[in-house]
């Protein structure tokens, strides 16, 4: 029988090679819509953006480090996380549909890589296993996508429809963080298996969703209007 350890190291190659390539599509299709917008001055207020959401999403997580389990830490994870990701929606409300779309991937882009930044500098220090590197790398892509599947399905759907992409990140960043978390509670091998399985589906689940987003997405790209300039009738070259 497998114990929770090496379900667990299974886990993380999963991450890696399965989370990986999912992630590399779905950044394909990232780039593909930001390609169609116009450029902006987006880095600076998105790096802003993403350090004030982590420090923000801290907070709001820290008491839940002090429950006897850790499972609903990885809930209040991912429903802190991906909500705050949203911040730039209401700061920048005067800026333009295609352009808070820029502000809040670029936003998930910089807390992704922030927080993998500190993860791993502990990782070397600690002596962890090398390969946890790989995993944080991954969840850079993660959370970059998973806020291109919210926020294109919020900008473009109307009703309750709007909140499928940020319940899909929600489930999808939650189930992510359960199985390293759940085996510090105490559950079983095959617990851990089934855990990591329906975390695996939704990393794959996830390409299929940004391609949907980022569909919708389209239509915000501005419409360039072409002024034709016609010759006024009767216009000659002789004087």
């Amino acid at each position: 029988m497998l114990t929770p350890e090496r379900v667990l190291e299974y886990y993380f190659a999963i991450v890696i090679v399965v989370g990986g390539l999912s992630t590399l599509l779905g950044i394909k299709y990232t780039l593909q819509m930001w390609r169609s917008f116009p450029e902006s001055k987006w880095i600076g207020r998105s790096f802003g953006m993403g350090l004030f959401v982590l420090v923000l999403a801290s907070f709001i997580e820290a008491p839940f480090l002090f429950l006897p389990f850790r499972v609903p830490l990885a809930v209040a994870a991912g429903v802190s996380e991906e909500t705050l990701k949203l911040l730039p929606l209401k700061i920048f409300r005067w800026a333009e549909k295609w352009e808070k779309w820029k502000l809040v991937v670029g936003t998930a882009f910089f807390l992704g890589l922030i927080e993998a930044m500190g993860y791993i500098a502990g990782i070397i220090l600690l002596g962890q296993p090398l390969y946890l590197v790989g995993v944080r790398i991954v969840l850079v892509g993660m959370h970059t996508v998973w806020a291109v599947v919210t926020v294109g399905f919020l900008l473009t759907e109307k009703g309750l429809s709007r909140f499928k992409g940020l319940a899909f990140s929600i489930i999808a960043h939650t189930l992510y963080d359960i199985p390293p978390l759940a085996i510090a509670d105490g559950v079983s091998g095959d617990a851990m298996l089934a855990l990591s399985a329906l975390s695996a589906t939704f990393m794959l689940l996830t390409p299929i969703m940004a391609k949907r987003s980022t569909e919708r997405t389209a239509e915000l790209i501005p419409v360039k209007e072409e002024m034709e300039e016609e010759s006024p009738e009767g216009f000659t070259s002789s004087p």
